[in-house]
């Protein structure tokens, strides 16, 4: 099996973000953004993982606990995915789902009021030699 690129790493991670944000009904989306560039973080010592943000814009007075909570029912039977739920550390609801097949992980929760944050981390690879891991991907 070849392994991924960073661009394909990138590509995939951001695919799936898209997915998730595609599951929050049209009425209460006023935008999504999805950040062109990422960084790169470590797997391990040889392999790193692309990260990434999508956010999105809710209608005002949607809650985005209940988004978070819906995203949750839509993918807890997705077998691409574990899941797991927490309130993060300021009291938000999150989710994480863990892809059964590979390193790749997105949370889910709400950023700031009114928002809704997808943080994307690709599957593992391997960077060409001499190409320098730090920086924008």
């Amino acid at each position: 099996m070849n392994e991924l690129t960073w661009q394909e790493a990138k590509a995939e991670a951001q695919e799936m973000a898209t997915e998730i944000a595609a599951q929050i009904p049209r009425n209460i989306v006023l935008n999504t953004d999805q950040r062109e560039t990422g960084v790169l973080m470590n797997c391990d010592n040889e392999r790193q993982s692309w990260t990434g943000a999508t956010t999105v814009a809710l209608t005002p007075g949607t809650m985005a606990e209940s988004v978070v909570r819906d995203l949750q029912s839509h993918f807890e039977n997705d077998e691409r995915f574990s899941h797991r739920t927490r309130r993060d550390i300021a009291g938000a609801y999150e989710l994480q789902l863990m892809s059964r097949t590979s390193e790749a992980s997105y949370i889910v929760a709400e950023d700031a009021p009114g928002t809704i944050r997808i943080s994307a981390w690709s599957p593992c690879f391997r960077l060409p030699e001499g190409v320098y891991p730090g920086g924008k991907f």
